[in-house]
């Protein structure tokens, strides 16, 4: 039980926010984390140290497709705000609303994006994982990886500029 309580102080959080990521609901979060943790006490003889934390998200991610298939619930997936601005000194009411319109609008444009693309987009700048690390998870070359996360960058511009001059 103690490597179980160890791996659970280690990717807890970051499996908390991805499950949460996927199904805006805090207790359907706390489920898919349970499960996957669960999952990973028969996997945990045949993985390596470094494969555990992919295991967890892609338990999460597939648990998570799973119920919206059992649901027959096919809605697109939105970004909530759990990602918080810190509070400074120099916060106004008027400079507050203009960066939760800035975060808002970019939420937007993550959800336009292709699901794959999508995916690598939070896992590199939300999971703060490296592009071999996604590589890894996703079953994909550096280079694809690297690609993808390029191409998910300049749909990001094309569309934020797009939202502004609307």
């Amino acid at each position: 039980m103690d490597l179980l309580e160890n791996m659970y102080h280690l990717y807890g959080k970051e499996c908390y926010l991805y499950a949460f990521y996927f199904t805006k609901n805090t207790m359907q979060a706390e489920d898919l984390v349970s499960q996957a943790y669960l999952a990973i006490l028969d996997a945990l003889p045949f993985l390596q140290e470094e494969q555990i934390k992919y295991y967890l998200f892609k338990t999460i991610k597939n648990g998570f497709i799973d119920g919206q298939r059992k649901e027959k619930n096919h809605q697109k997936w939105r970004r909530s705000a759990w990602h918080h601005t810190k509070q400074d000194a120099f916060n106004t009411p008027l400079t507050h609303v203009i960066k939760e319109e800035e975060r808002r609008t970019l939420y937007r444009s993550i959800d336009r994006l292709p699901e794959d693309t999508r995916e690598v987009i939070l896992l590199f700048y939300f999971m703060e994982l490296s592009i071999d690390e996604i590589a890894k998870y996703k079953e994909w070359t550096y280079t694809q990886t690297k690609n993808r996360l390029y191409r998910g960058r300049l749909l990001l511009k094309e569309d934020i500029i797009h939202e502004r001059t609307i």
